[in-house]
């Protein structure tokens, strides 16, 4: 297939096939959209809208060929089972008039790949049991494992898979009370920690983010790039994306504020002991810190001014965590994570993916 070929996806109205026409259309490809159902004109403006029968029918071969005629195309794709079954049988037979192939595997290994991958990432957890002491909770069924890694990588954000893993550890060594996270975005990490709060009974966690851009500074000269991309995000999309996806949790708030000034919104919300918010009503809230997760602004001056600012909160035998210790753009956290460990006390550190891991 070549991109002067059109590519066929059918049936277009399931997720799958949404996903699949758009990436084939963003690398050039000219797709035909096509349905068994009623579909407006104008539901798929960047793609050629066509009509099938069901495949149950009898007119549908011959309406499949003259679809494949018309359009040059070469190359169908087919997520429902039955339908791909039929095209592939179809593709197979030397009766039918079109040469075509049905591009895309099984659609039930499809369906399992991403659930496959999951269990192999909830196994290597499994054998990966670095930091187990004799005071760590219990570790969590595989399921629970590949659960928790399928909701993490649905949520935009660059917190990686040896990150989540590494924070499946601590969490098991984590005392109860609060988890702080300065720097939250869509709430991907945010995710994996109010998860594992959740079954570790660890407590609340409360997300520190501006969400909006008067409020972002500049993250150094080293990070231009970064800087210069920022203008163009929609950071109230950002926060919708935050609230929908930590919207399955009752243990998690946030503070709409830079750091700065949350710290001190924290405090007097710790007197109160509760954090209200319109998305997830009043969520409980120690004030005693168990888990403080920075990643906000890197350069270094801001991510010292975060240490400074919350390290005070954070219980003995708490953890710290500093996003971006290993950094293309800068070596604010890494300054910061240093000048961390120069101070002593630290009960273990270590770094996982980009991130400091430091028990103090």
């Amino acid at each position: 297939m070549t991109r002067q070929s059109a590519l066929l996806v059918f049936p277009i109205d399931v997720p799958q096939s949404a996903a699949f026409a758009r990436t084939a259309h963003q690398l050039g490809f000219k797709v035909v959209a096509a349905s068994s159902e009623p579909m407006a004109a104008d539901r798929y403006p960047d793609y050629l809208p066509a009509y099938l029968p069901y495949v149950t029918e009898h007119g549908f071969g011959a309406a499949l060929a003259e679809l494949l005629r018309t359009h040059g195309i070469d190359a169908v794709f087919a997520p429902h089972p039955a339908i791909w079954w039929h095209l592939r049988t179809l593709c197979q037979s030397a009766e039918f008039p079109v040469a075509f192939h049905v591009c895309n595997e099984s659609p039930y290994e499809m369906d399992w790949q991403s659930y496959g991958e999951a269990y192999r990432w909830a196994e290597d957890c499994v054998n990966a049991d670095f930091l187990t002491t004799g005071t760590a909770t219990p570790g969590l069924p595989l399921s629970n494992l590949a659960g928790l890694y399928r909701g993490y990588n649905q949520i935009p954000g660059q917190s990686d898979n040896t990150k989540l893993r590494a924070l499946t550890q601590i969490a098991r060594q984590t005392a109860p009370g609060d988890i702080v996270e300065i720097g939250s975005l869509y709430g991907k990490s945010a995710f994996a920690l109010a998860w594992l709060a959740k079954f570790h009974r660890i407590g609340s966690v409360v997300c520190v983010d501006p969400w909006e851009l008067s409020a972002i500074r500049h993250q150094g000269e080293q990070a231009s790039l970064i800087n210069a991309a920022a203008p163009s995000r929609d950071w109230q999309q950002a926060f919708l994306g935050f609230a929908a996806s930590l919207s399955v949790f009752d243990n998690v708030t946030y503070l709409r504020d830079t750091s700065g000034q949350a710290v001190e919104r924290y405090r007097q919300a710790a007197d109160a002991g509760n954090i209200r918010s319109d998305e997830f009503g009043s969520t409980p809230i120690t004030g005693r810190i168990s888990l403080l997760h920075i990643d906000g602004n890197h350069k270094y001056e801001s991510v010292r001014q975060d240490v400074e600012a919350w390290r005070p909160l954070v219980q003995p035998g708490g953890w710290i965590l500093l996003d971006d210790y290993v950094w293309a753009f800068g070596d604010g956290p890494r300054r910061a994570g240093d000048e961390l460990l120069a101070t002593g006390g630290a009960k273990t550190a270590f770094t996982a993916a980009d991130t400091l891991f430091v028990q103090v």
